[in-house]
């Protein structure tokens, strides 16, 4: 069905209103400022809000890198969630760049997560040891590592008002998947 929405990104101060036809892809253009670059917290998540139900994909791409995914309803989102990435087999060169990642996003005020890596981070957070962050609506919290992060766990607390939803998204990047080369 035809409807309205508006694509918005608080921390940063987008916002655009959108018309979209029944059956027709539109394209939203996200500024550069709303790049998630460090491990950490940012005031970056995008929200999506349309009059009628829509469908949301997310597509990323660089030169000969690309990335996608069908972004869900704060409805269908869950509280516990494990990492799922790749190892990273970059050109040496291009390494220092190229990240194993996760990122949680909160959808109310006040979410405490547990984060548990399964590898040192690069921010210096130990494999296997748990940490708490707490997140506002929208906000985000990163996980880089040069090593494979996949097994993390990443959980809402109850912290006395519920465990909260959350969505977590995770990847690789610069990674090369297919056949070994011959010896």
């Amino acid at each position: 069905v035809n409807t309205t929405a508006v694509v918005e990104i608080p921390g940063t101060g987008f916002s655009q209103n959108v018309t979209v036809t029944a059956n027709q892809v539109i394209s939203v253009t996200i500024p550069q400022n709303a790049i998630l670059n460090v491990e950490g917290k940012e005031n970056k998540g995008i929200h999506v809000k349309a009059d009628k139900p829509v469908v949301v994909y997310a597509h990323i791409y660089f030169a000969s890198v690309s990335g996608a995914t069908l972004c869900l309803p704060v409805s269908t989102l869950g509280r516990d969630y494990y990492s799922v990435n790749f190892t990273q087999v970059a050109q040496p060169n291009l390494n220092s760049n190229s990240y194993s990642y996760f990122f949680v996003v909160a959808t109310e005020d006040n979410t405490t997560v547990e984060i548990t890596p399964s590898a040192t981070t690069s921010g210096g957070r130990a494999a296997g040891v748990a940490f708490t962050e707490n997140l506002n609506r929208g906000e985000v919290y990163q996980v880089l590592s040069n090593t494979d992060l996949t097994g993390s766990i990443i959980r809402s607390l109850n912290t006395g008002t519920g465990c909260k939803k959350i969505a977590v998204f995770s990847g690789a990047g610069r990674i090369g998947i297919g056949c070994p080369s011959p010896n």
